[in-house]
């Protein structure tokens, strides 16, 4: 079988048929009403019904051919075939080697476990952020700190490059701040096309400040993540005091579409 991913012996086509072969195509709404009225079996013209798609091309998917598959034609196979999240993750991974767009279940309330780590971070402060900067819950002492973060539709970026405010707080703008920012931005625009949100925060960015426009034409820099990065602040809450700080970035495996944040004073400072 030609093209076939396998780990340790496993393929993604045998895990499809397998998957197929446990829904009873009866309870399949979608089928209710089709002449002949389907069996117990979904059958591969059954998916490729329910998908939109041509029998030959659902086909090559289940065969193991390499294809040019849409995220949005494998997200209408997992619904299609009713995968739990681990299984949607397996045939994104094995079909295109990356994780899918949105795993059914992101979004909505935040995990509980999570929610606790958040909360329980007293010594620094934290925060969570979506994959486009928008601040999704934070700690108490990120409120104490960047009184911003608690704004209805607070978003890094937009604060980072945009609010004079920053441009006071955040010592050597430019070159620590608006630099980093950017590049990670360059990322961010060049990693998912269709999202519309990353693109419109580039835009409405550049459109917004000139300083951003010229470094954005200047550089050519990227940068995924902030991870380890070395920032100087100056914060009332301080006193206005500089304050060398650095960010850890982790990412909750519960919600991979969410990056865990917290911030460490450098030089044995404490708050």
């Amino acid at each position: 079988m030609e093209g076939v991913d396998r780990v340790d012996g496993e393929s993604i086509s045998r895990l499809l048929r397998a998957w197929r072969a446990r829904v009873d195509a009866r309870t399949v709404r979608e089928l209710r009403g089709t002449f002949p009225p389907p069996g117990r079996k979904l059958s591969q013209a059954h998916v490729a019904r329910l998908t939109g798609v041509s029998e030959g091309w659902y086909r090559a998917l289940e065969a193991g051919r390499r294809q040019d598959f849409s995220e949005s034609f494998l997200l209408r196979v997992a619904q299609a075939l009713r995968l739990s999240d681990a299984e949607t993750l397996t045939l994104f991974l094995a079909v295109t080697g990356r994780r899918p767009p949105a795993l059914p279940g992101a979004g909505g309330e935040l995990p509980h476990g999570v929610k606790a780590l958040l909360e329980q971070q007293v010594s620094y402060p934290a925060y969570l952020s979506d994959v486009a900067w928008n601040v999704v819950a934070t700690n108490s002492l990120m409120g104490e700190w960047f009184p911003w973060a608690r704004r209805p539709g607070a978003n890094l970026m937009r604060w980072a490059l945009l609010d004079p405010e920053a441009r006071e707080q955040m010592l050597d703008w430019e070159d620590s701040c608006a630099r980093v920012y950017l590049a990670m931005l360059r990322v961010a625009a060049n990693s998912d096309a269709a999202n519309g949100e990353l693109r419109g925060l580039v835009a409405d960015i550049l459109d917004a400040d000139a300083d951003c426009r010229r470094i954005w034409s200047e550089e050519h820099d990227v940068v995924e993540h902030r991870d380890g990065h070395v920032f100087r602040l100056c914060l009332p809450v301080h006193g206005r005091r500089e304050v060398r700080v650095t960010t850890h970035v982790l990412l909750p495996i519960q919600r991979p579409d969410l990056r865990f944040v917290f911030i460490t004073p450098l030089d044995g400072w404490r708050p």
